[in-house]
């Protein structure tokens, strides 16, 4: 891939902001056609930066009140049990984000649910009975102070 120009990284910018563009708009911000933003645009998406499209949604409106940082150690870092695991957690809808990691712990979880009691059947029930984990520990996230998608470039 070619370094970005400064006008696709602005587009960029723009694009983590609020996906939902007026292209008028961008035109104008951009100072170039609706042409060339259309084909900046799918340039960008053709070679891998724009990964998708989504809406955030605020888990609380939802119900979904309980988010746990959720560290998890496995009884061996062998390949093969890393990616055992991997595949297992892609699979529980509770889990938002998964990071094998090194350090201290194998894998950090972020997982959100209702409440402590549907975490806990998601502990019973779901991640504790996957055969590669040795230890769990567990974060109650008290309160947001940061929280975004936005990368800076």
């Amino acid at each position: 891939m070619e370094e970005l120009s400064n006008q696709d990284k602005q587009l960029l910018r723009i694009l983590q902001n609020n996906a939902r563009f007026d292209i008028t708009d961008l035109t104008e911000r951009l100072n170039m056609s609706r042409t060339s933003v259309y084909d900046r645009i799918k340039k960008l998406e053709k070679e891998g930066y724009i990964k998708n499209y989504v809406a955030l949604v605020d888990n609380k409106k939802v119900g979904l009140n309980f988010t746990v940082i959720v560290n998890v150690s496995l009884h061996s870092q062998q390949q093969e049990v890393t990616e055992h695991f991997a595949k297992e957690i892609v699979k529980l809808d509770e889990v938002m984000e998964a990071f094998i990691t090194g350090g201290i712990v194998d894998c950090v979880l972020k997982v959100v649910v209702k409440d402590v009691e549907e975490y806990n059947n998601f502990i019973a029930q779901k991640l504790s009975v996957i055969p590669s984990i040795s230890k769990i520990q567990s974060s109650f996230v008290m309160q947001y102070v940061k929280q975004s998608t936005e990368l800076f470039f």
